[in-house]
């Protein structure tokens, strides 16, 4: 039988949906548009929980500082003077979460951070030593010390809020990295020269460098957290690198 004029026929569009080969063009252009809007407000979202991540270690650095009257080591040295733990355990019992406390009180400073106990540790990595943007693996930490006698982390020594006299507000304490490959527990960061070599630079994965787009969040000794554009001036980056080279930089608010 024919099914020609037949209105029973089934339809996919209704009829008059696509009276014009531009109908498809206007819908892909639609479509092409709310990926990029939904795409922009979730980098967003995940930007926003990146800074509120560094504002919670900022946090726990000066409940330190109250503490001690010091920021903590950039590391623990061992018997020989090389890196035994890292700050990111030192710092654990300063957070409010009351399950930072615990995982402090599991590791074990007898043995190195990546003993037979402490290394069963590594998938309990705290959410706030990872930005929601990474793409580096689970027990991979996004956020590192600046590491060096020019800079807030003299490792192996500590530094106080007196030593840094470029101005807390003026002065990186943290940065992000993005596939470093350093294990949240390992003592290792980026050293001075390392961050001084720009944002996001091309050829070196060990550097201030994040999944964001155009740039990478910074926290400064104050709790402020700064977004550093890729394009920022070398000389500038170093001058807000250092913590005491008397230089008269600001970061330049985002």
């Amino acid at each position: 039988m024919s099914t020609h004029g037949n209105n029973n026929a089934p339809r996919f569009f209704p009829l008059g949906f696509f009276p014009h080969p531009m109908n498809f063009v206007v819908v892909i252009i639609v479509l092409v548009f709310l990926f990029f809007v939904i795409r922009e407000g979730r980098d967003a979202a995940r930007r926003a929980a990146c800074v509120g991540s560094l504002q919670q270690i900022g946090i726990a650095l000066w409940n330190y500082h109250d503490t001690h009257q010091t920021f903590p080591p950039a590391y623990f040295a061992d018997a020989d003077g090389g890196p035994m733990h890292s700050w990111r355990v030192i710092l654990l019992p300063y957070f409010e979460e009351e399950g930072l406390k615990k995982l402090y009180d599991d590791y074990d400073f007898n043995e190195p951070w990546n003993g037979p106990h402490n290394r069963k540790l590594a998938d309990r990595m705290p959410y706030v030593y990872r930005c929601p943007s990474s793409e580096a693996p689970d027990q991979d930490t996004s956020y590192v010390a600046i590491v060096g006698d020019e800079a807030g982390w003299p490792a192996p020594q500590c530094a106080s809020a007196r030593d840094i006299t470029d101005g807390l507000s003026n002065t990186i304490a943290l940065a992000e990295v993005a596939n470093a490959g350093i294990q949240w527990m390992e003592p290792r960061d980026l050293t001075f020269p390392q961050a001084c070599l720009g944002i996001n630079p091309p050829l070196s994965k060990m550097a201030i460098s994040s999944n964001h787009t155009d740039g990478a969040d910074c926290l400064f000794f104050d709790t402020s957290v700064h977004f550093l554009q890729n394009d920022i001036p070398v000389d500038l980056l170093r001058a807000l690198l250092t913590a005491n080279g008397g230089e008269a930089a600001e970061p330049p608010y985002d």
